[in-house]
């Protein structure tokens, strides 16, 4: 019953914690994709200088927590909207400038919602590196660029561009090889750090017209797992989570460009509270996130 005594406001920041727990981000024509016979393609991305891309990232998560019988739900929704500088190779690898174009996160619970003060946010800018294959080489500037969530602290955009980029295969692939690739996310708050690692298996499903590109259609097969350490009020709390999703991206072959990601994941774990409640919270929830490139 020690649970009880805890302040509103401070289950209130815990539901909120939870909903912002990130997963690597990740709409799509009714178009379908030709599983042709073809020959192997090689997949690298192209970023020419002076040809600027502004993608829109959009994404929606539920948590639902079982406290000592009682059902506690919360649901967040974010939008990010930035452009992207190409400003040239360097030891082989692109050298990015993003700016911020747009942002929101609002979280709502029963216990009331959160927006985020997007004025710390909108129209700053930082600089990323990224291999030809997608791998994020270098995101450190998008952790310096920071928002209060009120009650809930501050958070940054790291985990917004740690996995933005789907990572392409070393090899030339055709419609039903497939590729292993690995990505790692981390949630900074004031509260402490939530890491999500993922594994997918990506296989390329076919070719399919998207905003006039000619696309490669690839599946992923998402598992994953979330830890964290945080900590509320003095109190602890340790979480244990599995991810299970989908990730369908569509690549254009010619230009190198991602075009579209769409994902859909479940989550499910325990949270343990040390001192003062000494319990263990189920803990389930889903996301989905869509990505579009709005501007070319």
């Amino acid at each position: 019953m020690q649970l009880k005594n805890s302040s509103a406001s401070g289950w209130k920041i815990l539901l909120f914690v939870l909903a912002l727990c990130v997963l690597a981000g990740f709409a799509i024509h009714n178009v379908a994709a030709k599983a042709k016979p073809q020959s192997a393609v090689t997949l690298a991305y192209q970023f020419p200088e002076g040809k600027t891309l502004t993608y829109q990232t959009t994404s929606t998560q539920t948590q639902n927590l079982d406290v000592m019988g009682q059902a506690l739900s919360t649901e967040s929704n974010s939008a990010i909207e930035f452009t992207l500088q190409p400003k040239g190779l360097k030891e082989g690898q692109y050298q990015l400038g993003v700016t911020i174009n747009a942002f929101k996160v609002e979280a709502q619970s029963p216990q009331g919602g959160m927006t985020a003060d997007a004025s710390s946010v909108v129209g700053k800018s930082f600089d990323m590196i990224l291999s030809r294959l997608g791998k994020e080489i270098d995101t450190s500037g998008a952790s310096s660029i920071q928002y209060n969530m009120g009650l809930a602290g501050t958070r940054d955009l790291g985990a917004s561009f740690q996995a933005f980029f789907p990572d392409l295969p070393e090899k030339s692939v055709k419609t039903g090889d497939s590729w292993p690739s690995q990505d790692a996310v981390t949630q900074k708050s004031d509260a402490g750090d939530i890491h999500v690692n993922f594994n997918i298996v990506n296989t390329p499903e076919g070719f399919e017209t998207v905003d006039g590109f000619e696309c490669m259609r690839i599946k992923g097969a998402v598992t994953g797992k979330m830890t964290g350490n945080l900590e509320q009020q003095g109190m602890a709390l340790l979480f244990d989570a599995k991810i299970d999703g989908t990730q369908t991206w569509y690549f254009a072959v010619k230009e190198g460009i991602l075009v579209k990601t769409e994902t859909k994941a479940t989550i499910g774990g325990v949270i343990t509270a040390g001192d003062p409640a000494n319990i263990t919270i189920p803990m389930t929830g889903e996301m989905r996130t869509e990505t579009h490139l709005i501007k070319k």
